[in-house]
């Protein structure tokens, strides 16, 4: 796998050891020649004769493409330099913002030469680096590190380019819990290939627009997941059907670039998500609706994040669901469908377009409850709103704030900036434990 430019020759007094030189010229087939004395050797013995010694590194990329094909052919190994092995921290390896290439990330955790440090390490962080490679081969660096539960890979160029892992997607017994990759140019979880046994997945802002169908089946285990600032876009076509020559457009049309269309015949592009997951992330992803088997999937869901999306109708949710934060949307109706979820206990749905509040259709659990910068015009305090604890319906447009039952568990409530002229008779005895109270921004007079 040499370069064209590069040769190796056997060192005249280090039988074991491997030397690099220039061919200056010469064939590729020109015959070898001696070898510089061994004390050159020792100083000119860098990462790059340290990485053609690694048997790691022969399993290169260029391999996986021809169906995870090895190269069995025995190198001679170097003895090893203590700098160059990756050193763990009471379980802890950190290597962030270290500027590591890939070279220098494959010296740090060579199987051979490291051994026994990377039984040690429980928690890897290479993230902020300058690490350019395919996922899966970045995988065959873990394959020895049987204790490590976390690994923390975000922040650089990890992509995914092996069209099909199948043949060679088989992970030794691994341990590992965590995995963050976010902020890489991931592209397409088509052709993912992790453990899994992995339990939380961070796939933020990696570019990837579709959860693919075969995604949920490869990471069983998946109890947490986030993929914000990703845009999972509904197109009304597949790129692949229906192609239209592209022509100019006459003086004065309006071209429109994207557009999300709620329904089309290609499908959603959420086609799947593992059915243990708890807690999910989907915030700034540019989702107008969520797939229709949602709620009926995810039936184990304790939190959901869908703020900074663009949808317009309250979806249904799994009746497990405990965490809501659908702000920032454009929600205009709060439907009854709520009801449903009994175990919600926060709910926060600030800043959509939502005219009136009917608080009988809120759960009876819920104790948190973000209603601010809205539209609300008329807010009634009833008795439904039993275990409720924290109340923001701040910058909306109320002119009438009542408390029409008795709610002895709220403590805060944040109606500032509204239009309130004055309390009603008795509202304080409606609210017993009211220990915050911000009337700032209205119109008492």
């Amino acid at each position: 796998d040499l370069p064209s430019h590069l040769k190796l020759s056997p060192a005249g007094k280090a039988p074991r050891s491997l030397q690099l030189s220039r061919n200056s010229g010469r064939s590729s087939g020109a015959a070898l020649e001696p070898s510089a004395p061994a004390e050159e050797l020792s100083r000119s013995r860098d990462r790059s004769l340290l990485q053609i010694l690694s048997p790691r590194l022969r399993r290169s990329p260029g391999n996986f493409l021809r169906k995870g094909e090895r190269n069995t052919t025995a190198l001679p190994t170097a003895p090893p330099e203590p700098t160059l092995c990756g050193t763990p921290i009471n379980g802890t390896l950190n290597l962030s913002h270290s500027n590591l290439t890939q070279d220098e990330l494959m010296l740090k955790l060579d199987e051979d030469l490291c051994k026994a440090q990377l039984d040690r390490i429980l928690e890897l962080d290479i993230s902020h680096n300058n690490v350019e490679m395919d996922l899966l081969y970045l995988f065959t660096l873990f394959f020895h590190m049987e204790n490590t539960l976390s690994i923390d890979a975000s922040f650089n160029k990890l992509t995914i380019n092996i069209l099909d892992p199948s043949s060679f997607c088989e992970f030794p017994s691994h341990q590992l819990l965590f995995l963050n990759i976010s902020n890489n140019p991931i592209n397409s979880l088509d052709t993912l290939c992790l453990p899994s046994s992995i339990k939380e997945i961070d796939l933020s802002f990696t570019n990837i627009s579709q959860i693919p169908l075969n995604f949920a089946k490869k990471l069983v285990n998946l109890e947490k997941m986030h993929v914000q600032g990703n845009h999972f876009i509904y197109r009304a076509f597949s790129e692949s059907e229906n192609a239209l020559p592209m022509c100019t457009p006459p003086p004065g049309t309006v071209h429109i670039n994207a557009i999300s269309f709620v329904r089309k015949e290609v499908g959603t592009p959420i086609e799947s998500l593992p059915d243990k997951v708890k807690h999910l992330r989907m915030s700034n992803c540019s989702i107008v609706e969520l797939p229709e088997w949602f709620a009926d999937t995810v039936e184990e869901l304790l939190f959901l994040d869908l703020s900074s999306n663009f949808i317009s109708v309250l979806p249904n949710f799994p009746p497990s669901l405990q965490h809501l934060d659908i702000s920032n949307n454009d929600i205009k109706v709060i439907s009854p469908s709520l009801k449903s979820l009994s175990n919600l206990t926060v709910f926060r749905i600030q800043n959509n377009k939502i005219m009136g509040v009917h608080t009988e259709l809120f759960p009876s659990a819920l104790k948190k409850c973000d209603l601010s910068k809205n539209k609300v015009k008329v807010l009634s305090l009833t008795s439904a709103l039993e275990k409720l604890e924290h109340l923001n319906v701040s910058g909306n447009l109320i002119t009438c704030l009542e408390a029409a039952g008795h709610l002895p568990a709220l403590t805060s409530l944040d109606s500032s900036h509204n239009l309130i002229p004055e309390l009603p008779d008795g509202f304080g005895a409606s609210l017993p434990g009211l220990k915050y109270f911000n009337l700032s921004g209205n119109k008492i007079s």
